[in-house]
């Protein structure tokens, strides 16, 4: 299949990430797909995550149109727009998880990097989602740019086409329609906890980033903050004299080098620290971070320790990815872990507590407490989503709990059935 296009991540001078879709044939940006990130996406403050991900979408539908021979401006300036059989091929398209290469460039060439993800069959319904989402959108934006009309025949034809595309996305559950058990159990915290011990005959990594490792592991199971957050933390942000941690949002940062730079989602906030914590932290500043080469020019927490052009700079996303993918391949308990799973365990954990306090504290309350120290904003509704393992959890211990009452009083019909 034709790679004639390809994504190009950059810092510009203000120290904002911005993306744009390349022609590589001629390294020259596309216009339209470029003008549909500008204008539909950065304009209206879409974070820089969300546009290269669009921006790999547009690649692909760029890579469709290519491969079946369809000038989309064309089409659409003779007024015949995507028949029912081309948004099946197009949705059949969309399953398919392609070679992509997504070329990240800064000003200086010595960070470039290049990600190439080998195909395999299809992608999950997820990602589909996503894909048709974005090419609904363009596809729309696009006609409409270019027929410039009101013809309100002209715009539900358009808008059909649009909602054809939508309709072949794959269902979709809500959010709090996935009940799926999403924290660590017990038996894996037991596990993870003996894997990262410093100097464990089990623990995968290298000396010299056990500590970084196991700090970074402890920080994410105590207070339950996000990946983007751990990664986001600088020294400046400890008070150690408080044992307090200080969640930042540092959205496009000029004295952040990494282009997929990685920030907090969610709501500024303080987080106190347990004594232990505190000096696991000060610990793996004073006596490790510090002897590693250039870690001096910056004040990120978390380092890259690899000798070469990265050393000493802020540990990036796919080093965080790595040292989970690293654990997982040990330990069979731990073959599905990932970070984001100790927000979930924290948020169970948090229930636990709750549940167990002599003096009970109000559904309402433990929402405000809860939505507090995870950031989220009161009355969103997102505490419910992690705290569905806790109440399957309690509605089995309860239907248990009755059915063993009721054991008590079979009725003398179902005594009757089991002979």
């Amino acid at each position: 299949m034709d790679k004639n296009f390809s994504v190009n991540a950059f810092v510009i001078d203000s120290g904002e990430r911005y993306c744009l879709v390349v022609d590589r044939s001629s390294n020259l940006p596309e216009y339209y797909t470029n003008l549909f990130l500008t204008t539909q996406m950065r304009n209206r403050g879409d974070a820089f995550a969300t546009m290269v991900a669009a921006a790999g979408n547009l690649v692909l539908l760029l890579h469709f149109l290519k491969c079946r021979n369809i000038c989309l401006e064309q089409r659409f300036l003779n007024l015949e727009f995507l028949k029912a059989n081309e948004l099946d091929d197009l949705r059949d398209f969309s399953q398919r998880r392609q070679e992509k290469r997504l070329l990240m460039v800064l000003p200086d060439p010595c960070h470039a990097q290049e990600n190439i993800l080998k195909s395999t069959e299809t992608v999950n319904n997820g990602t589909q989602y996503s894909r048709l989402t974005t090419f609904a959108s363009y596809l729309h934006w696009f006609a409409m740019h270019i027929l410039n009309t009101t013809n309100q025949d002209i715009v539900d034809k358009i808008n059909y086409m649009t909602e054809q595309i939508k309709e072949r996305r794959p269902a979709k559950k809500g959010r709090n329609g996935n009940i799926q058990d999403k924290s660590l159990s017990n038996e894996q915290l037991d596990a993870l906890f003996e894997i990262i011990r410093l100097g464990s005959i089990l623990n995968p990594f290298n000396i010299d980033v056990q500590r970084r490792n196991r700090l970074m592991i402890l920080l994410l199971y105590y207070l339950g903050i996000r990946g983007g957050e751990l990664l986001n933390i600088r020294i400046r942000d400890i008070d150690f004299g408080a044992n307090r941690l200080k969640i930042v949002r540092r959205a496009d940062e000029l004295g952040d080098p990494r282009i997929n730079e990685p920030n907090a989602k969610t709501r500024e906030r303080i987080l106190p620290m347990s004594d232990s914590l505190a000096k696991e932290l000060h610990d793996y500043i004073t006596q490790d971070r510090r002897k590693v080469r250039y870690a001096a020019k910056n004040d990120f927490l978390f380092i890259t320790y690899k000798n070469g052009p990265t050393l000493g700079q802020p540990l990036s996303k796919v080093g965080y990815y790595k040292v989970f993918a690293i654990i997982r391949a040990v330990s069979p308990q731990l073959y599905d872990m990932t970070g984001h799973m100790f927000r979930h365990t924290w948020n169970r954990k948090f229930s636990e507590k709750m549940d167990t306090l002599d003096e009970q504290i109000s559904e309402e309350r433990q929402e405000k407490i809860r939505s507090f120290l995870m950031g989220w904003k009161e009355g969103s509704g997102t505490s419910t989503i992690y705290n569905k393992r806790f109440i399957r959890q309690k509605g089995f211990e309860a239907a248990l709990a009755l059915q063993g009452i009721n054991d008590i009083h079979i009725p003398s019909v179902l005594k009757n059935d089991d002979k």
